[in-house]
């Protein structure tokens, strides 16, 4: 495929997967990366002309890049997810949850300021904020950033720099204690839930303190795979359950599966937002829908893993 024709062909949402355009764009680099890098500027200087879901050159030029280790990505992807405040959710989906951090990680050119801008930002959607956290995560395990700064910083968070009022940096700053794993922050775990900080259906405070005591080295396999970088978009994006709508599983495979983890699979970009059992929005508050699920519970959705697992987070 010429260039043109892969670009054509990563423009427009059509329900199934351009294998073959994605294919040929990871086939030639160098020839694709200027036309994917100015998507994403483009995106940045006009968010709302690619918040639908008719648009989805800006998400495939966001995993390629970041496949391609492309630095130059870095700034107008950053620009692009703090200018859109709730526009991220229709422009990237559950891209900012499920691979937002590994993306930013994979592109990342040195300058920890825009990441930390993020974070930070009291304006800047919610999840796109907990995916900035997670992503000092991602940047010390693929060796881009020693732990003791991502520490360093992450207690800064919570002694100061972020405002002490219930949101979604805050669950993911303190499930970032377990993930990193970072036991020295565990006085200040337990002073963001005396506070009231963190959503009490989120995570359990006793799991994370569990879990922030487990070596790196020793967390399960998926676990350490949460801190690598992006490899392969195909494999990245090919499974969502947006590119298989038409797809009808056997009979036996409905049994096994159900409907609820079908629906967990990350949706086109533009859709509306998934009800969640929390508003994400900067400064709201948290609502619980539903009993209190542990990390290490069942998932709701039925997959049969723990909820830290599956879908702790989306």
């Amino acid at each position: 495929m010429t260039v043109p024709e892969i670009i054509a062909a990563l423009t427009p949402y059509t329900g199934h997967f351009p294998t073959a355009a994605v294919e040929a764009a990871m086939a030639q680099p160098a020839e694709v990366t200027p036309h994917l890098l100015n998507a994403l500027e483009e995106a940045a200087a006009d968010p709302k002309k690619f918040a639908s879901q008719d648009q989805m050159l800006h998400v495939f030029a966001a995993y390629l890049l970041a496949q391609f280790r492309e630095k130059r990505a870095y700034r107008p992807l950053v620009k692009l997810l703090a200018a859109s405040g709730e526009l991220a959710d229709q422009l990237f989906g559950d891209t900012i949850t499920e691979r937002m951090d590994r993306i930013l990680a994979s592109v990342y050119d040195g300058d920890p300021e825009p990441i930390k801008r993020l974070v930070e930002g009291e304006q800047v959607y919610g999840f796109v904020r907990g995916a900035a956290v997670d992503t000092f995560m991602v940047l010390t395990h693929t060796g881009q950033m020693p732990r003791q700064e991502v520490l360093d910083y992450y207690r800064d968070l919570f002694r100061g720099k972020l405002r002490r009022e219930n949101n979604q940096v805050w669950n993911a700053l303190t499930s970032a204690v377990a993930d990193l794993p970072a036991p020295e922050l565990v006085v200040d775990l337990r002073r963001a839930y005396a506070d009231d900080l963190v959503d009490p259906d989120y995570a359990d405070l006793e799991d994370l303190e569990s879990d922030a005591r487990v070596p790196f080295e020793q967390k399960e396999e998926w676990q350490r795979e949460k801190a690598t970088l992006v490899a392969d978009a195909v494999s990245e994006m090919g499974w969502w359950h947006a590119f298989h709508l038409d797809d009808k599983p056997e009979l036996g495979e409905l049994d096994e599966l159900g409907d609820p983890p079908l629906l967990s699979f990350p949706d086109f970009p533009g859709a509306a937002p998934a009800d969640r059992d929390f508003d994400p929005a900067p400064g709201a508050g948290f609502r619980r829908a539903g009993p209190k699920i542990g990390r290490n519970d069942p998932c709701p959705c039925g997959s049969g893993k723990k909820y830290k697992k599956c879908c702790l987070g989306k």
